[in-house]
């Protein structure tokens, strides 16, 4: 019965919200978008720049939706269709593609669980392999087309070992230097990950600038005071909810660490380190909505889970589109995207009201949203500078912003450009180690490239890359000796032009101007041999401004 009176709790707490019973479609949802983006830049007196050509729409989608640029017959195939939808064709294309799932699993993988985890002590160990099968977790969770609450269900409610739950690593985010999992950590990460809402401030005191109380902040941790963990000296290996003395369990409870505080089930008391209010007891709430009260051996983190799942949710959805939104264009409709509030209104309200309600009526179907954005002219548009260089018309959605690629992205799209599964841009030589006291590397091949090319995630416009990087670029032998790209094109016996224009497309995702196939050819018959010609250009594609970065 009180379970039942506190999920009852959970549907009454949320103002009445209408939302379409169907989605209305995907060019329905575009044309309101694109509507408000050209009525405020007109309004603003900003000129919108010139749609993409093919090259340009087709590379940035292949980038953003698969992590990784086109193959060379990819691209050929794509730009020699005259199909008026073949856009429209790609972006389906790419949806159903293994590697959709891929890319975003890895791009929650790195929202949720950052390269800056908790370590061992003084050994610097971090749990790496334990984040990447939550990126691996992720991926199979958007290819199957599961909803985003179911995900975040399963991700917030996981019980069991991190061996059979990848997901449950995400909870050494929200914990102490260890990893180990704490409420106050649960109630900033949560907030801030699936509602878009900053409630840090409220752990001291009520916020001063924003409508949260540290009523709302210590609620929302009393929901996870009662996690416990088996830690086993380096990362926590089981998350299961807290069963009282005398539960089936209990023999295993008792070898669990839990969180020291005597408040009953559903309540925690704040600690001293938050300064204020220390010792008050507060009892589980959701975010600007009702107390919680329990019964001793409910779970807490379902009830929970309820809530902030739920359509009628204000937050949930929203913030879910506005993360979404701000992946493919580098700024939210709401900017920062964990502080949406009345105060700091949307952009483009309209937007934002138009892709939510789509979302919440295809049932959180992440596929469905990510068609409707990426369909889009403000998506389609080129990111070339025309004769309106305002930084406001990209700010506007006018104009697409150029993005650094991610670590993972790159090394991705080296491996194809170089058709080198394996490849390993280690300084490290076995040979030369006693000689030179050269120390080993630490990880692997790509552990060492993800640390030596990890980018700003917090602006993907900022350009992070410096000396380190383009010493690998320039003087790697691999990148120099051309991989076995230039291998397979060698043994297909193609004319210089042909094998150029290959290069290109592997690379820049587009043909060779006339002067720049021309440059090459003159090149590569100046060279002592074929083979090298072809690789110092296939070396200088990779090298260009226009493969590492997202245009």
């Amino acid at each position: 019965m009180q379970l039942i009176r506190s999920l009852m709790a959970v549907a009454c707490c949320f103002p009445l919200a209408v939302h379409a019973a169907e989605p209305k479609g995907v060019p329905a949802v575009v044309r309101i978008i694109d509507g408000e983006v050209a009525e405020k830049l007109k309004a603003d007196g900003l000129k919108a720049a010139d749609p993409s050509d093919d090259a340009e729409f087709m590379r940035r989608a292949y980038l953003d939706i698969t992590g990784r640029v086109p193959t060379a017959k990819q691209a050929a195939v794509f730009l020699s269709s005259t199909e008026p939808d073949r856009r429209l064709k790609l972006i389906d294309e790419l949806l159903a593609s293994p590697n959709y799932g891929e890319q975003f699993g890895r791009v929650w993988r790195d929202w949720i669980a950052p390269p800056e985890l908790p370590s061992e002590g003084n050994g610097g160990n971090q749990p790496i392999k334990a984040t990447q099968e939550l990126g691996k977790w992720f991926a199979e969770r958007f290819n199957k087309g599961d909803g985003w609450d179911e995900i975040v269900r399963k991700v917030l409610t996981v019980e069991g070992t991190l061996k059979d739950n990848p997901q449950a690593i995400a909870y050494s985010l929200i914990g102490d230097d260890q990893g180990r999992p704490q409420p106050a950590g649960a109630a900033r990460a949560i907030s801030s990950l699936f509602l878009g809402q900053q409630l840090q401030c409220a752990e001291c005191h009520d916020d001063p600038f924003k409508e949260w109380k540290q009523a709302d902040f210590w609620g929302t941790a009393a929901f996870f005071k009662n996690i416990t963990w088996k830690f086993n000296g380096r990362y926590f290996d089981a998350i299961a909810e807290f069963e009282p003395a005398g539960s089936p369990n209990d023999k295993n409870t008792k070898k669990l660490t839990a969180i020291s505080d005597k408040a009953p089930n559903g309540r925690i008391t704040i600690p001293k380190e938050s300064f204020k209010n220390v010792g008050t007891v507060h009892q589980a709430k959701f975010v600007g909505g009702d107390p919680v009260t329990p019964s001793d051996k409910q779970p807490l983190r379902p009830v929970f889970t309820d809530w902030l799942t739920a359509k009628q949710n204000p937050y949930f959805a929203r913030a879910f589109v506005n993360r979404t939104w701000a992946y493919f264009f580098a700024r939210g409709l709401v900017t920062p995207i964990d502080d949406m509030r009345p105060d700091n209104p949307a952009s483009h309200p309209k937007a934002l009201d138009a892709l939510t309600d789509e979302f919440i009526a295809s049932n959180l179907d992440v596929r469905h949203l990510v068609k409707c954005i990426v369909s889009t002219q403000a998506y389609q548009r080129s990111s070339k500078l025309s004769k309106d260089k305002n930084k406001e018309t990209v700010a506007n959605f006018g104009r697409m912003p150029v993005k650094v690629m991610s670590a993972d992205v790159l090394y991705d799209s080296l491996r194809l450009a170089m058709t080198d599964p394996q490849l390993d841009l280690r300084g490290y030589d076995a040979k030369d180690a006693g000689r030179f006291g050269e120390s080993s590397p630490v990880g692997s091949a790509y552990e060492e490239f993800a640390k030596l090319f990890s980018t700003n995630e917090e602006d993907a416009t900022e350009f992070t890359h410096g000396i380190p990087q383009f010493l690998a670029l320039i003087n790697h032998p691999k990148l120099r000796s051309g991989g076995k790209t230039i291998d397979e094109l060698l043994k297909a016996k193609l004319e210089a032009p042909a094998i150029v224009e290959s290069l290109y497309l592997s690379t820049l995702s587009r043909k060779p101007t006339a002067d720049e196939l021309n440059d090459a050819t003159a090149f590569i018959s100046k060279a002592s041999e074929p083979r090298k010609g072809y690789n110092a250009v296939l070396w200088m594609l990779v090298n260009r401004s226009e493969f590492l970065l997202v245009r």
